[in-house]
């Protein structure tokens, strides 16, 4: 995953003092976060696109990090709105018909 989708970033800033972490009081917790950069589709940057938000969750057992599972919405661009009414409308790039 990370080879195929971070050849489409061109750049990522991690936007690390509003990480918000949930800590289950067990073996697993997750972390929120937000994200900005340049994707080969264009800029994105949370709140302003709807690309750029993220939810890691960790499961760890004798202090080791044992499963992490990344969930992310890959259209980070936010060119993928026709199918979303709640977003505004943009432009968005389309192969033509024909």
């Amino acid at each position: 995953m990370f080879t195929d989708f971070g050849a489409l970033l061109k750049n990522i800033l991690h936007d690390y003092a509003t990480f918000n972490w949930i800590m289950t009081g067990s073996d697993m917790f997750a972390c929120e976060g937000t994200s900005a950069g340049v994707h080969n589709d264009g800029a994105w940057r949370a709140g302003v696109t709807h690309g750029g938000r993220w939810c890691d969750v960790f499961e760890v057992r004798d202090f080791l990090i044992q499963r992490c599972f990344i969930y992310l919405d890959p259209d980070y661009a936010g060119l993928d709105t026709a199918r979303y009414p709640w977003f505004p409308r943009r432009a968005a790039i389309r192969p033509t018909d024909g």
